[in-house]
């Protein structure tokens, strides 16, 4: 068995640590060579599966561009559908699709840099771009309080980032993040980490901006698995694997919720979640089921060779 572990050309510490640590445990079962992302259409070949783990940069879309070639052309890869790629890169229409389906979602409106969708219905409110991950576009002005502040940040962030931004009711209660692996009969949703931002230094924002991710990651934290009591985990299990379901997701997802009243609601979705074996969230949600890194690569590997029907 043979293996093509596509990368990004940017070296950053922590995607050149995840490129390893994937070798590694797929290297102890199979044949495995690695390409940059920009290099793939000449180094692909029929009787490897593309491992996809590059994302590019801002509105590279890289991980929706990888799967559709891989399909165009016919080759096998881990992970969802160019389809369930490109649904999750928008918040605004993800969270939308699974509301028709009955998953609870926070009450939103998206700003096109002119005009408002609908009309805020509850206060405070989250303001944050549609299409970014890693906290981009959320800072300290994100929370809002004030109706008449709503549209001035709302402007000022779309003038910065160049793309639509999302305006959705704040929750204000314990976050959570769930990991999914599998696919059909085969899925499993790891233990939910809930995470913790009581211990952010004062004036410090109480959620995952772009500096408590970059710079204060050392306060928040990780309980996994949760405190609640089991007819909540029961309701945070169900509502992953609906999510996961109702988006066609395959292989491996998470996703984030926030818990109110007993009651989860998904506040983000990441259809390739970060796999690195120091700071991701999935590797620290099998610390509980006493498995390791190898253990959670080859789980995914093998749900994705199943499915293809190796």
């Amino acid at each position: 068995m043979k293996f093509l572990i596509v990368k990004d050309s940017i070296a950053e510490p922590q995607r050149a640590r995840t490129v390893d640590a994937i070798f590694d445990a797929l290297h102890t079962f199979a044949k495995v060579d690695v390409v940059i992302a920009d290099k793939l259409a000449e180094a692909m070949h029929k009787d490897e599966i593309i491992f996809n783990l590059a994302i590019g940069q801002r509105h590279d879309f890289m991980q929706g561009k990888i799967a559709a070639i891989s399909e165009m052309y016919g080759y096998e890869y881990v992970g969802s559908s160019s389809y369930t790629h490109y649904l999750c890169l928008d918040k605004f229409v993800a969270k939308n699709v699974l509301k028709s389906y009955g998953v609870r979602i926070p009450s939103g409106v998206l700003f096109d840099g002119k005009n408002f969708t609908g009309k805020v219905s509850a206060l405070p409110v989250i303001i944050k771009p549609v299409a970014e991950g890693s906290g981009i576009g959320i800072d300290h002005e994100s929370l809002c309080e004030n109706a008449e502040e709503i549209e001035k940040i709302a402007i000022n962030k779309f003038q910065k980032l160049k793309e639509p931004i999302l305006v959705e009711r704040f929750l204000d209660g314990p976050e959570v993040t769930v990991g999914v692996i599998g696919y059909g009969e085969s899925t499993l949703v790891l233990p939910e980490l809930e995470i913790d931002f009581s211990h952010l230094p004062d004036g410090i924002e109480r959620y995952y901006s772009q500096r408590v991710k970059e710079d204060f990651c050392e306060n928040v934290i990780y309980r996994c698995p949760s405190a609640f009591d089991k007819k909540v985990k029961a309701r945070i299990h169900q509502t992953a694997l609906k999510v996961f379901e109702t988006l066609k997701a395959r292989d491996y997802l998470r996703m984030d919720m926030r818990i109110v009243d007993g009651i989860p609601y998904v506040i983000e979705v990441n259809s390739m979640p970060g796999l690195d074996p120091q700071t991701s969230d999935l590797p620290k949600m099998i610390e509980p089921m006493n498995k390791d890194y190898e253990w959670l690569i080859k789980a995914i590997v093998k749900r994705a060779i199943d499915r293809i029907g190796g």
